[in-house]
């Protein structure tokens, strides 16, 4: 029933999701000025003002989370998505209102707005994850299903195919598979039948009563794709097509809609739009506390690589970051002052030569990479991302490790994925991509907190670095 009446499904939540907004606003009025007990030395402002302002709030705010797709079916989307996305809506309604109470005068308490976005985010996603929940658990026990057909026995569909039947709550019914040629009728994919062939399309939909058919053809079956689409023209179920990009690493894969033409985003940044601005806004804050605290032991640490030897206590490298961007990084000076005389590149080496007596030490404990905090302050550098090589290096990585500069989709960062998992100094490359790339693929604030951590365990003790 459910699965018959989405639109009217999704305007009951967006519908919820309103009042349980103009709800929040009024409880943080009344929480700040007469449950808390909070003192209020102008007096508590009349009702009225934030009446006008919720009435202002609420619809604001609902069409912010609608830009965020929080109302289109999240049947195959992680739960963790759609809480983010509530997140971000009600903090950008909560910064518009303070906007909105500065430019008219700060008429609005900051106590309120904090206390509204609390609310507003444990309201909505309390009850987005309720109801989350309890359609999983109608989908587990077969009930509001989706009732598809899949075109294609390859591997593409034979793994979508895979999903829709072990994934139950995604609430999918395969009622059988359709195949570019008719001599495959009949044959078994997975644990789906094959009932018939594009041929037979139409007719196939109408009897099953099919409400999606998912096209998954191999590249070399472009004509048959061709001549699905065309027999499903005047077809009642909605059609949806999977691309054949089995042959092509994908990073961060999506579809934009470029002026009416579908374009697939093969290889995208994840840091994009508000993951590019809280990710900046994270490691500019933590950064500059870290530079502030850490600020005695810099000093110090300069002083001894003085005393240590003769030259500077920073150096500056040219390295390779973001979009293949160069900047200089800087690091305490762990190498004699005539460790490369004619400029050329070496890769260090355990044992090596050129180190002073105190860069072994800086080395080991990863101390010589603190200077760094400044590259991430003026944003060359995250905290987290996929370390950065010289130009020298990445010509040679390029040409040798396959995906290598996939890595540059992101910033680099002080310490990273592979970094934390013991794969640093003189350790294989190829393997350090693995990590880089999967700390990509996956990233998110969450796994950034990780890493943070897991380097504060693990890097500063490490003896692979040299």
């Amino acid at each position: 029933m459910i699965g018959k009446n989405r639109q009217l499904f999704a305007s009951g939540a967006f519908l919820l999701d309103g009042v349980l907004i103009a709800a929040s606003w009024l409880a943080a009025y009344w929480l700040r000025f007469h449950a808390l007990g909070i003192v209020s030395p102008l007096g508590i402002p009349p009702l009225s003002l934030y009446l006008w302002f919720g009435a202002v709030l609420t619809p604001v705010a609902l069409l912010i989370l609608r830009s965020l797709h929080i109302y289109r079916s999240t049947r195959t989307a992680r739960l963790s998505q759609e809480m983010y996305a509530l997140i971000q809506g009600v903090v950008a309604v909560t910064a518009l209102a303070g906007l909105g109470s500065y430019l008219s005068r700060g008429e609005l308490s900051r106590s309120v707005l904090l206390l509204f976005a609390a609310i507003a985010i444990a309201a909505l996603c309390g009850t987005h994850a309720l109801g989350r929940l309890t359609l999983r658990a109608m989908r587990r026990n077969r009930r509001n299903l989706r009732h598809v057909l899949i075109v294609g026995t390859g591997e593409l569909a034979a793994e979508l195919e895979r999903k829709m039947t072990s994934e139950r709550d995604f609430g999918f019914a395969v009622l059988g598979m359709v195949a570019a040629r008719a001599e495959e009728t009949g044959e078994t994919i997975g644990s789906t039948k094959v009932l018939g062939s594009v041929a037979e399309l139409p007719d196939l939909v109408e009897r099953s009563g099919a409400e999606l058919v998912y096209l998954a053809l191999n590249r070399n079956e472009h004509e048959a794709e061709l001549e699905a689409l065309e027999r499903l023209n005047d077809s009642t179920a909605a059609v949806r097509l999977v691309p054949d990009l089995a042959r092509t690493f994908t990073l961060n894969a999506s579809v934009e809609d470029f002026a009416g033409t579908p374009v697939i985003l093969v290889t995208e940044s994840p840091g994009q739009g508000w993951n590019a601005v809280l990710k900046r806004v994270f490691d500019f804050i933590f950064a500059a506390i870290g530079m502030i605290l850490l600020s005695p032991v810099l000093l110090l640490i300069a002083i001894l690589v003085r005393l240590d030897s003769p030259g500077p206590a920073l150096y500056g490298q040219e390295r390779v970051g973001l979009s293949g961007q160069r900047f200089k990084m800087y690091k305490f000076r762990t190498m004699r002052r005539d460790a490369e005389p004619e400029g050329n590149a070496v890769w260090s080496r355990p044992g090596d030569p050129r180190r002073t007596r105190l860069g072994s030490v800086l080395r080991r404990t990863s101390l010589d990479e603190l200077p760094q905090l400044w590259n991430v302050l003026v944003g060359h550098m995250s905290l987290v991302g996929p370390r950065p090589e010289r130009p020298h290096f990445v010509k040679q990585f390029r040409a040798s490790i396959p995906r290598y500069m996939l890595r540059h989709h992101v910033k680099a960062g002080i310490t990273g994925w592979a970094q934390v998992n013991g794969l640093r100094g003189d350790t294989p490359l190829d393997r350090r991509i693995e990590y880089d790339l999967y700390y990509i693929q996956n990233w998110s604030m969450g796994f950034d907190v990780k890493i943070l951590f897991l380097t504060l365990l693990r890097v500063f003790r490490d003896q692979s670095a040299h």
